[in-house]
């Protein structure tokens, strides 16, 4: 059961005036703030922010260890159009610096029309994708369209960019989980306890989501606003533990620095958030919204988080990372317990006793919480990035839990990032590399604890939408590792990558994992207009009895043009 979280807290449980404190310390800084100018004419391809997981927040990464760009964290993305601008006002000539991308608008125009993009995937034999956001991709075509505008008036600034999908989702065999009916289409992993179809439906699957919608405020150092955009925390560049861009984002509201904060002896930045939950229709939770047992779970989900990040002075391209992320079940109104969720005590000995659920632990049964720690260490102008994360599910029973078992339901993530500048300056290769593991260690094979991202009593598990919202690695058992060289010219990104991932059976442990590989090729190339963009895998997975599996073929082709 990885439910009833469980991790490290101090026994203090802060009342609101803590709460406040808190925040209004990190929004709202008496001391001085590093100055980040936020210019009036940001570069073209930046307009509608830096989207995580996009060409442009990749390159920019490289550029920042190149010594290109100013060192920022990267553990809290996106950026505050602020540190979009900074990052984007690059140092010297690099390879995209004549693309449209970094082309600079001939007005400082507060309204653009940002890119029409269309991007067709395809899947040979059975449903595959990660890092595709609120797009999921089935067997056959699935197509994708998304356009948008931004706008920014002095500290107020938004972008609206939804996306629409319709996938063809052809039939494949799927892994049998015990269900008939519309269940039958439930997770194969863990059916009842977590809101991951194998497929959506028996015919087209058609959705639209709001996609990189963000609304917000940055004045004296603070940003407020509200977004359903991607947001990643943590270093990761493919298997974000907590949140990335593997599924569609969280609707929520959030408060936080504006930018990195200065407290004499490093900068900080912080940022706190409140959200809903959606699920898929064909989520195990069925009946009424709010939480009626355990059985009956709610269908209605919300979210809080506290994601902080330092960087210590004495060591120039340190970051150290950590993170909080709660599932809270509806109980019918939103009050002051649940704004103080995110700061509530590490252990689950000091957490408050909660609604009692018959068979159920009643300490804050009605929470799940995911943490980490994590660090990143850039050493400037050597292209070289290192970084690395810790995290676990739940809570720890206590300090002597804590003390003795810390690497129960223990994740970790590992990974660097090389760039290799040429002497001209006009191009640069990279190699990348990233493991993820969550596989049980020797006392957890012994020891009934939870799984990764397989939650109860509050059952849609850490998902919206029907997609894992942290790592796109699998569930209960995952672990994960990929591996590309890259290639950056004038002309665009040339790129060859594996990538692997595995998952056990919960209720199994001793079984064979699930292993699906791939590997393939992709690129991005400018054109006059905007630019394209392909990809090419061959994939291989584990045949299971009565489910698909073998080889097949995942394919995208896309366009992102530029409206003038």
């Amino acid at each position: 059961m990885s439910s009833v979280p469980r991790l490290a807290h101090s026994t203090v449980r802060p009342s609101l005036l803590h709460v406040v404190a808190i925040i209004s310390f990190l929004a709202f800084p008496t001391l001085s703030t590093r100055a980040i100018a936020q210019s009036t004419q940001v570069v073209t391809g930046a307009a509608g922010g830096v989207r995580v997981g996009s060409d442009l927040d990749n390159y920019l990464r490289y550029l920042e260890s190149l010594g290109k760009t100013p060192l920022v964290p990267w553990g809290i993305r996106g950026f505050s159009p602020g540190v979009v601008d900074s990052l984007t006002s690059v140092r010297g000539k690099h390879a995209w610096s004549d693309s449209w991308l970094f082309a600079k608008p001939a007005t400082p125009e507060h309204f653009r029309a940002l890119p029409l993009e269309f991007t067709e995937r395809y899947n040979s034999s059975y449903a595959y994708g990660i890092n595709d956001g609120p797009v999921w991709a089935g067997r056959g075509l699935t197509s994708s369209v998304s356009a948008g505008f931004a706008f920014a008036a002095g500290p107020l600034s938004a972008v609206v960019k939804p996306i629409a999908f319709r996938a063809e989702n052809q039939a494949f065999a799927m892994r049998p989980n015990g269900e008939t009916g519309t269940g039958a289409f439930r997770d194969g992993v863990s059916p009842a306890t977590i809101d991951r179809p194998q497929r959506f439906g028996n015919g087209a699957y058609s959705h639209l989501d709001p996609g990189e919608t963000t609304i917000r405020l940055d004045l004296l150092g603070a940003s407020v606003g509200a977004t359903s955009a991607n947001e990643w925390w943590g270093p990761s560049s493919v298997f974000p533990y907590i949140l990335g861009n593997n599924a569609a984002g969280v609707p929520r509201v959030f408060l936080g620095t504006q930018h990195e904060t200065n407290i004499y002896f490093g900068t900080v930045q912080a940022r706190v958030e409140y959200g809903i939950e959606l699920q898929s229709r064909f989520s195990p939770v069925v009946g009424p919204d709010t939480f009626v047992s355990a059985d009956s779970s709610g269908r209605k989900r919300t979210m809080s988080g506290l994601v902080v990040t330092f960087s210590p002075k004495i060591f120039p391209g340190l970051e150290i990372g950590a993170a909080r992320y709660f599932h809270v079940a509806w109980t019918g109104h939103f009050g002051m317990a649940d704004l103080k969720t995110p700061f509530e005590g590490l252990l689950k000995s000091s957490v408050p006793v909660g609604i009692a659920i018959p068979g159920v632990d009643n300490r804050d049964a009605l929470k799940n919480q995911l943490a980490s720690l994590s660090f990143r260490w850039v050493l400037p102008r050597s292209g070289v990035d290192l970084y690395g994360e810790f995290s676990h599910e739940d809570y720890s029973e206590n300090s002597r839990a804590l003390e003795v078992q810390p690497d129960l339901t223990r994740i970790y993530m590992m990974g660097f990032r090389k760039a290799f500048a040429h002497a001209d300056s006009s191009s640069f290769d990279a190699l990348r590399a990233e493991v993820f593991d969550a596989n049980p260690t020797a006392l957890g094979k012994f020891r009934g604890e939870g799984f990764i991202y397989v939650h109860y009593p509050i059952r849609q598990g850490h998902t919206e939408e029907g997609k894992v919202i942290g790592a796109g690695a699998g569930v209960g058992a995952p672990a994960a590792a990929s591996i590309a060289w890259e290639r950056f010219r004038r002309e665009g990104r040339l790129t060859f990558y594996f990538l692997k991932t595995s998952e056990n059976t919960p209720t199994d442990l001793a079984s064979l994992p699930v292993t699906t590989g791939s590997a393939g090729v992709s690129a991005m190339r400018f054109t006059r207009l905007g630019d394209v963009t392909f990809d090419v895998a061959a994939v291989r997975s584990t045949t299971i009895p009565g489910a698909a599996g073998g080889w097949g073929l995942a394919a995208s082709a896309g366009l992102e043009f530029r409206i003038p």
